[in-house]
């Protein structure tokens, strides 16, 4: 099953100061190296190159501290295989901000998570000039831990980019209590066109089950404008 969804939250801090990151600053004293030295054509090739590195080592401390596993950076950083997983991700990145939200459903080794991971790549590329520092990466089974009223839990539903890895294997409490505060994630976000990918091993029909109409039908909202529930059947990609 395939459908539509995404959002392309935009909300990047434009500040130039405090926040300005070693990455820009080490930029304008490539370029001004480059413009007062006269540099020939190889020269500014190796600077060119020497900035791309110090950009991607900006964006993998920054996936760092949005929690990425290692597992998902190392994977992230080598060369990727056009996975059904990947083509959703890459979808909903171009998507509107109506779509809000991407699926991805399959069994272990599908590619869904390392999928995600790029996804946040992509998005942390884009912001570059003032990279994440916050948690956007939460499992399931770390949501439980939350507490609705400590202070991690409104962060985590205003990050402008979250992703919630492995949907459906995290305990489920007899009063309902996850439930309760993924409604509130999902509703929070969807309300304010919060970019979220989720990874899960449930069908659509098991998740729905498991989570109620209220959840779909948020998630659903997006799937006419970029947004998706992804089911992804061919199996692993692990060996």
């Amino acid at each position: 099953m395939a459908t539509t969804e995404e959002v392309r939250s935009s909300q990047v801090d434009t500040s130039t100061s405090e926040t300005d990151s070693i990455y820009m600053a080490r930029a304008r004293e490539i370029a001004a190296r480059a413009k007062e030295m006269g540099l020939n054509d190889h020269d500014k090739e190796l600077l060119a190159s020497e900035n791309k590195e110090e950009q991607a080592r900006v964006v993998r401390d920054s996936l760092k501290q949005q929690f990425v596993p290692n597992r998902i950076l190392e994977t992230v950083d080598g060369k990727l295989s056009a996975t059904p997983a990947m083509k959703a991700a890459s979808d909903f990145l171009k998507a509107p901000k109506d779509g809000w939200c991407l699926v991805l459903a399959g069994p272990k080794g599908c590619g869904k998570s390392t999928a995600a991971g790029w996804y946040l790549a992509q998005k942390t590329k884009s912001q570059v000039s003032c990279p994440p520092k916050t948690r956007r990466w939460w499992t399931a089974a770390r949501l439980v831990r939350v507490s609705g009223v400590n202070n991690e839990f409104e962060p985590l539903i205003q990050v402008p980019t979250m992703v919630i890895d492995d949907l459906g294997l995290e305990y489920m409490d007899k009063n309902g209590h996850f439930n309760s505060r993924l409604d509130e994630i999902i509703d929070e976000r969807y309300s304010n066109y919060r970019p979220t990918v989720i990874t899960t091993n449930l069908n659509a029909q098991a998740f729905k089950e498991r989570y109620g109409a209220r959840v779909i039908d948020r998630i659903r909202e997006g799937f006419r404008h970029g947004g998706a529930f992804i089911e992804i059947n061919h199996g692993s990609l692990r060996g």
